[in-house]
């Protein structure tokens, strides 16, 4: 779900993607975002996600994100999914299945938004498109020695210029959509709510 995108670059060269990309317009776009959102070290609000494999399964839950590194999604009761960023991982985990998988986080293109200052100058991304759409821009960016992994679209406010979503669409071309609402910045967050103990591990005998 939230571990990659990909978006169709067959025809495309990336020398085609860069000069389309560095227009004056654009790099005036990427610039405010990026001040807007290093003003950012906490984040606590409430989301609503929904997936593209899925009709009509509507998740809702609370985000919390501090930067540098951490992250979790707290889905409410009746969803087996939970997702944690820490300690360098992007964690799954799925209760039904039983189920727990990592990725090293510098290795998804959600490392973006949890870095300690994000730059989409950062040599380790490419920024693959950039839209002014009515009240809203759009910035994507890939992991360029992953992009197999996937992208991330960020979708901020163009008033406010505050995160209100993201989209990520994994390697099968699933997409996962997530919105903010009531969201509260640079707030003070219990460090233990970014911890994950694996239920599954067992625990070694003294």
């Amino acid at each position: 779900m939230m571990c990659g995108l990909i978006i169709g670059f067959s025809n495309i060269g990336m020398a085609d993607i860069d000069k389309r990309i560095n227009t004056p317009q654009n790099r005036a776009i990427l610039k405010k975002v990026e001040t807007a959102y290093n003003q950012i070290r906490t984040l606590k609000g409430k989301f609503a996600q929904f997936s593209s494999e899925t009709q009509n399964d509507l998740q809702t839950g609370e985000l919390y994100l501090s930067r540098p590194g951490q992250m979790r999604l707290v889905y409410e009761k009746g969803s087996p999914l939970e997702f944690y960023a820490n300690n360098g991982y992007l964690i799954y985990h799925d209760k039904d299945l039983k189920e727990v998988n990592y990725f090293h986080l510098d290795q998804t293109p959600v490392s973006l938004i949890l870095k300690q200052t994000l730059r989409f100058d950062d040599p380790e991304f490419l920024v693959t498109d950039v839209r002014d759409i009515l009240d809203e821009y759009y910035v994507t960016a890939i992991k360029k020695d992953a992009r197999e992994l996937g992208s991330l679209t960020l979708i901020i406010d163009k008033e406010t210029l505050q995160l209100k979503q993201w989209d990520v669409v994994d390697i099968e071309g699933v997409k996962s959509t997530v919105s903010l609402y009531e969201t509260q910045f640079n707030v003070p967050l219990d460090k233990k709510i970014f911890l994950f103990h694996n239920p599954y591990q067992k625990k070694r005998q003294k």
